[in-house]
């Protein structure tokens, strides 16, 4: 089957030959996956002149949330492979932001604790997320903000 590939509507467009129609515009991945990409370089521009990347947020969120994380426990909460999570932490560590200490009772386990700096930097950044977060959704009622969280929160159920 060939697909008719557009941004909007087709019209008529695969309609006519038994053919089907895939709309970008209509497409919720590809919706998704273009906020995603904007909402990161929105943080990343606000982020950069304090040293830590977009990339660096949600661990750090996780961590600010519960200190002490193991290194699987991050990569699960944060939906990414735990090699990335190894290679994110490593520049965090680089960094001074988390120190990873080995675990005490199961030595293959190791933990990641946020430094000072890391803590210090919660109250710059987390405006930063919501400011964001405003630009996004400006103009929406609350009602309509929650309704996105929701479906978004649904649809990430679904995939998982």
């Amino acid at each position: 089957m060939a697909y008719q590939i557009s941004r909007r509507h087709p019209g008529s467009i695969g309609k006519e030959d038994g053919g089907s129609s895939f709309v970008i515009d209509d497409s919720t991945s590809q919706l998704v996956s273009v906020a995603a990409r904007l909402f990161s370089r929105a943080l990343q521009s606000r982020f950069a002149q304090h040293d830590v990347s977009a990339g660096q947020w949600p661990l750090l969120l996780y961590l600010w949330e519960k200190d002490g994380l193991s290194q699987k426990q991050l990569s699960r909460r944060v939906q990414i492979e735990e090699p990335t999570t190894t290679r994110t932490l490593d520049r965090m560590e680089r960094d001074g932001l988390v120190r990873r200490i080995r675990d005490e009772n199961d030595r293959r386990r190791i933990n990641v604790f946020l430094t000072e700096r890391a803590n210090l930097l919660r109250d710059e950044l987390v405006p930063y997320a919501l400011e964001v977060n405003a630009l996004a959704t400006h103009g929406l009622s609350e009602q309509d903000k929650a309704k996105i969280n929701s479906l978004l929160t649904y649809m990430i159920a679904r995939l998982d």
